[in-house]
């Protein structure tokens, strides 16, 4: 199973990995080199994937549409509370 998911602060990230909590520890500890920058995030949310394809091909839909908040609406986006 593989995930994709944003994370925002003044702006928005897409990334997808197959462990979601070490992939955000990863982000808190400044491990990766987009977000080692940002002080603050929110993990707004997440989709899950079946395949690595599949998850590969949604985040790179995602980055190119250039229009995240569209995928924050759809019906089986996971709202991280």
């Amino acid at each position: 199973m593989y995930y994709v998911y944003i994370l925002k602060w003044d702006k928005y990230y897409c990334g997808y990995t197959n462990d979601i909590d070490r992939r955000i520890f990863e982000h808190q500890e400044w491990k990766t080199y987009t977000t080692q920058r940002i002080w603050e995030f929110k993990l707004l949310g997440f989709f899950i994937i079946r395949t690595k394809s599949e998850a590969i091909k949604l985040e790179r839909e995602i980055k190119k549409s250039g229009h995240i908040e569209r995928y924050i609406k759809k019906n089986n986006f996971i709202i991280e509370i």
